[in-house]
């Protein structure tokens, strides 16, 4: 499997065997970001999954083709990818209709696990359902920004039996300002990675075979364009 960053919470989680594609949260052109997606990046899309419903998170209508979309939670196969879908848990007092979706996808025998804008930990029953993940896309605002923290997202992705785990949802080159943290750098020094130690890269090549003994922090560069 490849993956790719595509911006803010939106990945493309490509088959290096049958060549199709999941992308995950995809944002809406007029969404605010200043950016859109790289329509590079939008070949072979099988399907699509969605976290929440905001602009910056499901603008499905400026996707072309008809790929299939799951926005709820569940069970699924579709031409054979898995995915494995459970809500998870809302601060007290959040309206149902701001719920957020967790999606594990499998392809070419590797699972990823979207954690969309997580706010609070996964109860053991949602890990049941979701887990195990070999690679964990997390949100970088920790509880500044009502997201869940960078403790939490550690201990997430462990109870998950993740090997990589990889920080989304922060400002990349071009973004305006409002897009906040600016940088992944808290999180990876709240998980333990020395500054400057780790270098992002376009593409992660991700097999059964290559993946590393233990849980491993991972950059990726982010692929849009800027308007």
């Amino acid at each position: 499997m490849d993956i790719y960053w595509l911006g803010h919470s939106c990945f493309r989680l490509r088959s290096a065997v049958s060549g199709l594609s999941v992308i995950t949260d995809p944002y809406a052109a007029a969404g605010g970001l200043g950016i859109h997606i790289d329509p590079r990046q939008l070949v072979d899309v099988a399907a699509v999954t969605v976290s929440h419903d905001d602009g910056m998170h499901n603008g499905i209508d400026d996707l072309t083709g008809s790929p299939k979309v799951f926005d709820t939670p569940g069970e699924y196969e579709f031409q054979g990818i898995t995915i494995r879908a459970a809500m998870t848990p809302l601060p007290e007092g959040t309206p149902r209709n701001r719920r957020n979706v967790a999606y594990t996808i499998a392809v070419d025998g590797v699972s990823v696990c979207h954690l969309g804008n997580i706010t609070q930990p996964l109860t053991a029953q949602q890990v049941g359902l979701i887990g195990p993940a070999d690679v964990v896309l997390a949100p970088a605002g920790g509880e500044e920004r009502n997201l869940l923290s960078y403790r939490a997202i550690n201990q997430t992705a462990q109870q998950l039996e993740a090997r990589w785990l990889i920080p989304m949802h922060y400002r990349g080159p071009g973004e305006p300002s409002e897009i906040e943290p600016a940088h992944p750098e808290t999180f990876l020094k709240e998980l333990g990675v020395a500054e400057g130690s780790l270098q992002p890269q376009g593409r992660m090549q991700v097999t059964r075979n290559n993946l590393p003994a233990s849980l491993q922090i991972g950059l990726l560069t982010p692929q849009f364009r800027t308007r």
